[in-house]
């Protein structure tokens, strides 16, 4: 079998949509998914459609032992890869929620459970592999971050074990979140900096209302949201999900994508992060924290 793609939180929004714009380009596919029917079922969609050949693997990202047999099943079966696309990813709003390793779980989901899976793999990707981190403009804040606020960096460590909110901050978790997509991209210029010849990117898909980006905020906020999804579609800086997904196929797959390998990534141009997520410390302090983490458990009771 010719090598294929792996993608993580593939049952729905970019994931899915990422899925099916690489099954029309002919791509074999490994699908990570926590809920295993929904899986199959996309899988039989890409099957039936393009012919697509289609692997699915179900697996928690926020839960390290899951990550673990996912990982070793992989290495077991001699998978063969061109890419990874590490989509898959949670936003926490209501406090402090922990992963099933005591982890924060929106770390946890979008940062540390990508390195677990990356470690055992990235000595049997080929040179020229490509792995895709999913950033955000969030990261930055400001304008373009729709009114999210922008990362606070301390060190890796406290963004696996943060301090629990404040009395009356309920902006925190969007924090952690923001900051969250700047250790993705960070990550992504470390892992491209490694030796072995496997290439890294960070994409940045956009804020893509049609996702269900309000999901974890409160009801009358999520009806508010609904109803206006198709006017902030049309927002500057606001994409479709079809859009980002034909971008993050592209990049992930095409040769002519090779020279944006290393950056930050918005539609097919480069484009440059904050002066933190620049930094090669952070990429370096997000790789070493989550490796030194992936045998541990900080659970609680």
């Amino acid at each position: 079998m010719a090598d294929g793609v792996l993608v993580t939180g593939a049952t729905g929004g970019l994931g899915a949509a990422t899925a099916r714009a690489l099954a029309r380009r002919g791509h074999p596919l490994v699908l990570v998914v926590r809920d295993v029917a929904r899986g199959e079922a996309l899988a039989g969609e890409l099957r039936t459609t393009w012919g697509a050949l289609v692997d699915v693997r179900g697996a928690d990202l926020a839960d390290l032992a899951s990550v673990r047999a996912l990982a070793g099943a992989l290495v077991r079966d001699d998978v063969p890869l061109r890419a990874v696309v590490c989509n898959a990813g949670v936003q926490v709003l209501d406090g402090v929620r922990r992963s099933p390793d005591g982890y924060e779980l929106t770390a946890a989901a979008n940062v540390l459970g990508h390195v677990a899976l990356l470690a055992p793999l990235l000595t049997r990707l080929r040179p020229g592999a490509r792995v895709v981190t999913l950033g955000s403009e969030t990261h930055r804040g400001g304008r373009r971050a729709f009114g999210f606020p922008a990362a606070r960096w301390v060190d890796a460590a406290t963004l696996l074990d943060p301090p629990l909110d404040a009395p009356g901050d309920p902006g925190s978790g969007r924090v952690r979140y923001s900051t969250s997509k700047l250790a993705c991209i960070a990550l992504a210029r470390e892992l491209d900096a490694r030796e072995g010849g496997v290439r890294a990117v960070a994409y940045d898909p956009g804020l893509m209302p049609e996702t269900g980006l309000a999901r974890d905020y409160p009801p009358v906020v999520r009806r508010v949201y609904a109803a206006l999804t198709p006017l902030l579609v049309r927002l500057p800086g606001a994409r479709r999900v079809r859009d980002s997904a034909e971008d993050l196929a592209w990049l992930a797959t095409d040769p002519a994508a090779e020279p944006l390998m290393g950056g930050y990534v918005s539609g097919r141009r480069s484009h440059a992060p904050s002066p933190t997520a620049l930094r090669a410390d952070v990429g370096a302090d997000v790789w070493s924290t989550c490796t030194a983490a992936m045998g541990s458990s900080r659970a609680r009771a």
